[in-house]
């Protein structure tokens, strides 16, 4: 493990988006960027040396390498292909999702590019969660999701003159994909409720299922999670945003109003997790930068549970988004630079287990599941 305090630490975090992959790098500092960028997902799949050249060109002491659903923390020198096949759960059965296999490839060409290279948990991971909220869950929130919700505790810090361990929010992250909300007490996640359970569409993804739904499709490949969305239920394929949003009160309406809901069930129901009402809620990821959306958003949770709901104040890149400014915070932190102390409250070093540790369904053989996923 890597410990730079006494020197600027460059500290690269990388955000393994849906459409983008953002990679940000700073130096010491959020007013010091070095390197502030996105390039396509399908650059990804196909190129991922490319990605490769880009944050070597930044000569970052520590990087937070994506991580997909999330693995305890550790250096990617010390992963093995338990732990590959783990961040994206992609079964050998399936044709191969070629994002997918870009993902696990970046991460090979990183392990051996001799950089300090960290993965980091998924919310399930996290020892700040009690066992019982995580029973027969996956997805409470991926490793980026983690990432994001430590640049909103870091900007809700900075903005009110508090301590990380006195902050108190609900993080929901509203991406190209999937949206997730996280609940923040005392500077700790104490439940999330990820992209495949969110209580209500995202913009390609569906959300929660229907179990009988499930049942009724039996058999189905990883690209179903990328169907069902908001976008779907608009025009029943996946449209570009802006015009989604133009049509939003006419032709669009239901997508538009099934999202705003699936954003208050989704707040409501981390509130009753909740010792405190948090002080806030804050909009983080792609769709958040929609300001008609932002804006019913926050009229909708006033209205309804009379919680503030804001954009992050301090914004420090201009290309990358959220989550790659979060994980730089955090590769920060690891290197023992000036953000520590967030990685110390959120308890990343402590996190443990994998994202299959806590199913109880008669049957369910995670070993057996392990063998049958995609490492390469």
């Amino acid at each position: 493990m890597v410990y730079l305090k006494d020197l600027p630490v460059k500290a690269l975090g990388i955000d393994p988006g849906t459409a983008n992959f953002d990679l940000c790098c700073i130096e010491d500092d959020v007013d010091k960027v070095i390197l502030d960028e996105t390039i396509s997902s399908s650059v990804v799949a196909h190129e991922p040396e490319r990605v490769l050249q880009l944050i070597m060109s930044a000569d970052p002491d520590v990087v937070v390498g994506p991580s997909g659903y999330g693995v305890a923390f550790k250096l990617l020198s010390q992963a093995v292909d338990e732990d590959l096949a783990l961040t994206t759960l992609e079964k050998r059965s399936d044709g191969g999702i070629s994002v997918l296999s870009g993902v696990r490839r970046l991460l090979r060409l990183l392990k051996n590019s001799g950089l300090n290279v960290y993965m980091v948990p998924g919310v399930i991971q996290l020892p700040t969660i009690p066992i019982h909220r995580k029973s027969n869950r996956i997805d409470m929130g991926t490793a980026d999701k983690t990432c994001v919700t430590a640049y909103a505790i870091w900007d809700q810090a900075r903005r009110m003159d508090l301590e990380y361990n006195e902050t108190r929010l609900i993080c929901v992250e509203m991406g190209y994909g999937y949206n997730a909300a996280m609940a923040v007490e005392n500077g700790e996640i104490v439940d999330g409720v990820g992209g495949t359970i969110f209580p209500g569409p995202g913009y390609l993804s569906m959300g929660l299922m229907d179990g009988e739904l499930a049942y009724l499709l039996g058999e189905f490949t990883k690209p179903r999670l990328f169907q069902g969305g908001a976008s779907f239920i608009a025009s029943n394929d996946e449209i570009p945003l802006e015009r989604f949003t133009r049509g939003r009160w006419g032709v669009y309406a239901l997508g538009w109003k099934g999202f705003l809901e699936g954003v208050l069930k989704a707040v409501a129901q981390l509130l009753t997790a909740m010792d405190k009402r948090p002080y806030e809620v804050i909009l983080t990821g792609r769709l958040s930068r929609i300001d008609e959306l932002r804006n019913d958003i926050q009229e909708m949770l006033g209205r309804k549970l009379g919680i503030p709901v804001r954009r992050p104040s301090y914004v420090f890149t201009r290309r990358a988004k959220d989550v790659a400014m979060g994980a730089a915070l955090i590769a920060d932190g690891v290197g023992g630079g000036k953000y520590s102390g967030l990685v110390d409250t959120l308890k990343i070093k402590e996190s443990h287990g994998t994202v299959l540790d806590h199913i109880f369904l008669q049957g369910f053989d995670k070993d057996q599941i392990l063998k049958g996923l995609r490492s390469d």
